[in-house]
């Protein structure tokens, strides 16, 4: 396990071997480095016979040579790499919740590259793509984990292919886009912290602040498309927030309806697409409410009048 600012030429390979030697075995853990040391060691003994010494050596020679052979398949598999970790308290227990990139993310959005102000990056600017997890760590039981790759189906739109997590690394500052020095506002950037996303909240108003929003793209331009994860009373792993209607669904809305029903203290309507926008011809409203039971979604359509005003109510479906 490594963190973010992991170095990968300081990872060691090891390895479990078993023996069989007439009526032993050995079941040894070995790694290149403690190997060298032995076999250093072995031809400078002067304890025990030389046969016993041989013995030795023939053992760990023929676990040096596994471990060559195995090499290639940790090299295949690189470490994990945390990307924030935070305690959450539930019920009175403390645990540790950490978002995981599987192995070493590469940039998206980087703030040497121009395309970083353009719609798809927005929310994910300056930031990481690679293959995500959300591990749950509580005393007493056994370790979560939750995918989150697989929330990134393409959907919507994202600053790559569909397939890979994105997160945001490092957060945009209103002035970045002033800065006509691509290297100086790199450098400005990555000198900053990194940005927060396991940011807490109760937005599903079950009396525990134990889910975080994670964007999975956006919309044109500028609609920061988002999903509930964490934990619920009526839940309590690790899972993507549904609806009443449609549990086992992600429910994705805009970030800012998300937090527009964190605040709300009953059902709320938030404008989900206007008229005209990027020349629609129908405006969406949605209806949200979280009640014991979960969150309710509905979607209202209207047709627009000529003049850009709401019309005619087209259709309502909850989702």
């Amino acid at each position: 396990m490594a963190r973010q600012d992991h170095s990968p030429e300081n990872l060691v390979v090891g390895a479990i071997v078993r023996l069989h030697f007439a009526d032993e075995e050995w079941a040894i853990y070995i790694t290149q480095q403690k190997i060298i040391g032995f076999l250093g060691a072995t031809a400078k003994s002067s304890y025990g016979t030389r046969m016993e010494t041989n013995r030795m050596a023939l053992k760990y020679i023929i676990c040096f040579v596994l471990l060559l052979a195995g090499t290639s398949a940790f090299a295949g598999n690189p470490a994990s790499v945390i990307r924030e970790e935070r305690k959450v308290t539930i019920d009175g227990v403390e645990e540790l919740w950490r978002l995981e990139w599987l192995s070493t993310p590469s940039p998206a959005c980087s703030p040497d590259q121009p395309e970083w102000m353009t719609c798809p990056c927005n929310g994910f600017a300056f930031g990481e793509r690679g293959n995500l997890v959300l591990v749950r760590n509580r005393p007493g039981y056994e370790e979560e984990r939750l995918a989150l790759t697989r929330l990134f189906d393409g959907d919507f739109d994202l600053p790559g292919k569909a397939g890979e997590a994105f997160l945001r690394r490092w957060d945009v500052d209103a002035k970045d886009v002033d800065e006509n020095d691509a290297g100086a506002l790199a450098s400005r950037v990555r000198a900053r912290p990194f940005a927060t996303v396991m940011r807490f909240g109760d937005y599903n108003h079950d009396g525990r602040p134990t889910e975080f929003l994670l964007q999975v793209g956006t919309l044109p331009c500028g609609k920061i498309m988002s999903v509930a994860v964490g934990v619920s009373r009526g839940k309590d792993r690790l899972h993507v927030f549904g609806s009443v209607e449609n549990p086992e669904k992600p429910l994705v809305l805009q970030a800012s309806h998300w937090e527009a029903l964190l605040k709300a203290r009953g059902p709320i309507k938030v404008v989900d697409w206007v008229c005209g926008d990027h020349g629609s011809e129908t405006e969406t409203e949605l209806e949200l409410s979280a009640q014991a039971e979960g969150i309710r979604a509905t979607r209202i359509e209207y047709r627009c009048k000529e003049d850009g005003s709401r019309g005619d109510l087209v259709a309502k479906e909850a989702f």
